[in-house]
């Protein structure tokens, strides 16, 4: 088992929106879904390195705004590599291209647990 650090109480993440925390010198995206299932990824996509925070969240799934790879929260697996440039879907032919020569590769997700009203990193 990890290090334990409180991230704060339920009622500081509305369901439905991610938020950024700052947890031992690392950014995460906190997502609480409507099921108050808690999730925790690294806000940066395995792609470029760029935020996920503003990406979208369906399910468990979070999108990286840039490029549109798209992520597994509970398991940082990636399921879908650079699939978009600007929120434009491109051909699969130039997808490569955008990729970089750079393989499918996974991020950071971190265990949750919560106890009682408060909610705590795993790291």
């Amino acid at each position: 088992m990890g290090n334990r650090i409180s991230l704060g109480s339920l009622n500081d993440f509305p369901a439905g929106k991610t938020h950024v925390v700052q947890v031992a010198g690392r950014s995460i995206v906190i997502y609480r879904a409507e099921d108050d299932q808690i999730y925790a990824v690294e806000n940066r996509c395995s792609h470029l390195g760029l935020p996920l925070a503003r990406g979208k969240v369906d399910g468990a799934t979070i999108t990286c705004p840039f490029h549109g790879s798209r992520f597994d929260m509970r398991t940082g697996e990636n399921l879908d590599w650079v699939t978009s440039f600007a929120n434009l879907r491109m051909p699969e032919w130039s997808r490569r291209l955008i990729a970089m020569g750079k393989e499918p590769t996974p991020i950071q997700a971190y265990r949750v647990h919560i106890e009682g009203n408060q909610i705590y990193i795993e790291l």
